[in-house]
């Protein structure tokens, strides 16, 4: 069953290399804002061009912040350097449709984007174009 509390961390793992964020729980809107800009700082600050979300415990993206993922997160990190995104998938119904409305308006030929079931086969995903 999944708790209402909200946690969230945000990093960043230098082996794949991509920004780290696992979301759960419910979050009102400035609470979620507010964790999409600390993962953006993060982008900024390392440089990163790939984040590795796990949703699998998020319960819901409101619809408000879904356009403002789509109008003003999303450009701005794409401008800071973000070009692939693998997302695991969240397991409340609801919240994976929220995630699927906003990264089907994303220009996809600017930004990859991939769902996954566990966290392994994101990492495998993100470390494809990963130097050797």
């Amino acid at each position: 069953m999944l708790s209402a509390e909200f946690t969230c961390s945000v990093g960043y793992d230098q082996d794949i290399p991509c920004v780290t964020m696992v979301l759960k729980g419910y979050a009102t809107s400035p609470l979620f804002r507010e964790t999409n800009e600390r993962v953006l700082a993060c982008i900024k600050e390392k440089k990163a061009s790939q984040i590795l979300g796990d949703l699998r415990d998020f319960i819901l993206i409101g619809a408000v912040d879904q356009d403002w993922l789509n109008d003003v997160w999303i450009p701005r990190a794409m401008e800071a350097g973000l070009r692939r995104v693998a997302l695991v998938q969240p397991s409340y119904y609801f919240n994976r449709v929220a995630v699927e409305n906003v990264t089907g308006r994303t220009d996809r030929t600017r930004l990859a984007v991939a769902y996954f079931e566990d966290s392994d086969a994101a990492r495998r995903w993100l470390g494809i174009d990963r130097p050797v």
